[in-house]
């Protein structure tokens, strides 16, 4: 005896239109957020980069001008690369601007009454200035210089 089986092709046996649809469209969003994450991931790297670069560049500043004698301390701008790639052309990177500002310091920059030595002070401020995102990014750093500081014993002993 044979058994005759018959496939009955209805629209049960497979995906309709619709639903085929809404699985694309899942798909797409899916794609399109994982996109979004891995740009924001590499933008906030590189802003992270860029932040670091500028706090070496204005410690290096620091440390220059905690070695310059307190009369060549001078107010300024100059002008720094970073490259992460190492590319020397200057396409790639950021462009820093440091500024340098040197005053004498107030009697509102001291947290007492005025001393007698503000008059061989300098209150030296370093800020980095630069455009990520098309946005102006800066950090600043501030000291204080005194004529009888750490120069005069470099410059004294050599």
């Amino acid at each position: 005896m044979r058994v005759q089986t018959r496939v009955n092709w209805n629209s049960s046996s497979g995906f309709t239109f619709v639903e085929t649809m809404v699985a694309m469209l899942t798909g797409a969003v899916m794609l399109t957020a994982l996109y979004a994450s891995f740009a924001f991931g590499y933008g906030a790297v590189k802003l992270a980069r860029e932040d670091l670069r500028a706090t070496q560049i204005l410690l290096q500043q620091m440390e220059t001008l905690r070695l310059t004698s307190f009369s060549a301390i001078q107010t300024g701008t100059v002008t720094d690369y970073f490259d992460p790639v190492g590319l020397t052309n200057g396409n790639a990177g950021a462009v820093y601007t440091i500024t340098i500002t040197t005053n004498a310091p107030t009697s509102s920059d001291m947290p007492v009454q005025p001393v007698y030595y503000m008059s061989k002070m300098r209150k030296v401020t370093v800020t980095a200035t630069w455009t990520n995102a098309n946005q102006i990014r800066t950090r600043s750093l501030m000291t204080y210089a005194s004529q009888n500081g750490i120069q005069s014993y470099v410059y004294a002993h050599k």
